[in-house]
């Protein structure tokens, strides 16, 4: 039997994130946002709290109909609301941490959300890519292209551009699926606030088959149009002419 994305269920709040913690057990970020270690009953009750009112985010598990065992899971914003607010609503920080140990952590996440204000705000519709995890005892069975796929699927039918930040080893699946990097803009973790070596996050882009080849770069120069008709090259060629 096959491999299938469905929506994670409240119920499976644990098991979906079984898959994402075994995944980062040797990232950075965990080390960031749990030093001490992870309270998975409090976080479990958190994750609870906050999907009952999150507006914007989907989180979906990919399940092996075979065993019925949970195999991977990805956590999607889906801001496809148009007009003067898409729902984005810039963390406040994190509350569990105090001292040194939330300033690190704080460090990290509001470099990362600076960049998608300045990016896309809260006027402009995307998808954005939050999380995306695969049981290391799975690996290679296609499970993060399937779920990649669910969030490309959703972003064809809105015809507007995902956004995620990669590491270095999800950099082929992303270019596989036909992601852009970013050049004219860096995300650089500083030595000063991660207290490790600098790191530079790879920042990704899907644009929509509806921009019809055009790149981020050259929309976002062009005023971020809705139908992604933009001139390049002075005004001597129109791209993006959309459908």
């Amino acid at each position: 039997m096959p491999l299938i994305v469905l929506p994670a269920q409240v119920a499976e709040i644990e098991p979906v994130h079984d898959v994402y913690f075994a995944a980062f057990k040797d990232e950075p970020i965990i080390d960031f946002l749990y030093p001490g270690g992870v309270d998975r009953k409090a976080h479990t009750e958190g994750t609870k709290q906050w999907w009952s009112h999150d507006r914007i985010g989907y989180t979906v598990k990919c399940l092996d109909t075979d065993t019925g065992n949970i195999v991977g899971m990805a956590s999607w914003d889906i801001f496809w609301r148009p007009g003067g607010d898409n729902g984005w609503e810039r963390p406040a920080g994190i509350p569990w941490l105090q001292g040194e140990e939330k300033e690190r952590c704080e460090g990290v996440l509001n470099s990362m959300w600076d960049i998608r204000e300045k990016l896309f705000g809260k006027q402009r519709r995307y998808v954005y890519l939050g999380v995306i995890a695969v049981d290391p005892e799975h690996q290679r069975r296609g499970i993060g292209r399937l779920l990649m796929q669910w969030g490309i699927d959703i972003a064809e039918k809105l015809d507007v551009p995902i956004y995620t930040e990669s590491s270095e080893s999800g950099l082929r699946l992303y270019e596989s699926l036909g992601f852009e990097r970013l050049t004219h803009v860096r995300l650089i973790h500083k030595k000063e606030v991660t207290g490790r070596p600098d790191v530079e996050v790879p920042l990704m882009v899907k644009m929509p088959t509806a921009a019809k080849g055009l790149s981020f770069k050259e929309w976002a120069d062009g005023g971020y149009p809705e139908g992604y008709r933009v001139h390049v090259n002075g005004n001597e060629e129109l791209k993006g002419l959309g459908k």
